[in-house]
């Protein structure tokens, strides 16, 4: 069972991670990178055997965002309760490569998914929680570290 004060130090890295991921797209948002990609992206899936075009209804920007908070939210969490950096490296590769796939599989049902902002703020949030530096396991996190005198 987790201790009171790891609860807390795990419930604080998740939210900087998290809000540091969504922060990132939020900003390149408003400078308008995303866009732009969003349309380059369209403009890549208007051949066969996508066929989308320019009237190819689209995820709405704020189900779009909404998608993205949800899914930096739950792969920091699961990437803060992994041990382990090749796991965590793992799980993370797979997650965005899923992530990425998402968007043909919405194409070939007519259905365009801009799916940049999403790997952007998983991606840069995921890469801080494995970049973290953890606490070894066999110390326990609610005893301070030994002082040197």
């Amino acid at each position: 069972m987790l201790s009171h004060k790891h609860q807390d130090i795990l419930l604080m890295r998740w939210a900087l991670f998290s809000v540091t991921g969504i922060i990132l797209i939020v900003v390149l948002y408003s400078v308008g990178v995303t866009p732009a990609w969003a349309q380059d992206l369209k403009e890549a899936l208007a051949p066969a055997p996508f066929l989308l075009g320019p009237e190819t209804p689209a995820l709405s920007p704020g189900t779009g965002f909404l998608l993205c908070i949800i899914l930096t939210l739950a792969l920091v969490y699961d990437l803060l309760l992994i041990r382990g950096a090749l796991r965590k490296t793992a799980v993370l590769a797979a997650f965005l490569l899923l992530l990425a796939c998402f968007t043909p599989v919405l194409g070939l049902w007519g259905v365009f998914f801009n799916p940049v902002p999403c790997l952007l703020s998983a991606g840069c949030a995921g890469i801080l929680a494995i970049l973290w530096p953890q606490p070894p396991p066999d110390q326990p996190i609610s005893e301070p570290p030994p002082a040197h005198e």
